[in-house]
């Protein structure tokens, strides 16, 4: 998998890996670095490395299929969502993300709605992990 994103997937990896076994770990961490990694600047207009800060985030019920997404703010102070799906092939043919700039005003986007998902809502920590892991990404050297 080649990452569009000025972040490479090496150091996405190695900055998950640091985040193993402390209170931000949690399995869905895995699925959201392969959202990390699909970002892609020019198809979505951010990547990975734009991310400042996540505000919310949600991962669907558990099974053979994981969903999960997030809401977060820009460095450059733009809010934008991201949402991902994979499939019992796990990020093959059956997995993709979708993401785009929320619209001023908007705080979360409504999740019932998308796609059909349910049984899933906003998630504290899971913003807190994905958080830890942005900023493990940020400290020079930290995810290497």
């Amino acid at each position: 998998m080649a990452p569009s994103s000025r972040i490479d997937a090496a150091v996405l990896l190695a900055a998950r890996r640091a985040l193993r076994d402390t209170d931000e770990d949690d399995a869905y961490l895995d699925h959201f670095v392969q959202v990390l990694c699909r970002l892609d600047a020019e198809r979505h207009g951010f990547d990975a490395d734009d991310l400042a800060v996540v505000e919310a985030a949600w991962v669907g019920a558990s099974g053979e299929s994981w969903a999960g997404g997030f809401v977060a703010r820009l460095k450059d102070g733009r809010r934008i969502h991201a949402d991902g799906r994979a499939g019992r092939s796990h990020w093959s043919e059956d997995s993709g993300i979708e993401a785009d700039f929320l619209h001023a005003g908007l705080h979360l986007p409504e999740l019932a709605a998308r796609h059909g998902w349910h049984d899933h809502a906003w998630d504290e920590r899971a913003a807190r992990s994905l958080n830890a892991l942005l900023y493990r990404l940020a400290i020079p050297g930290a995810g290497r």
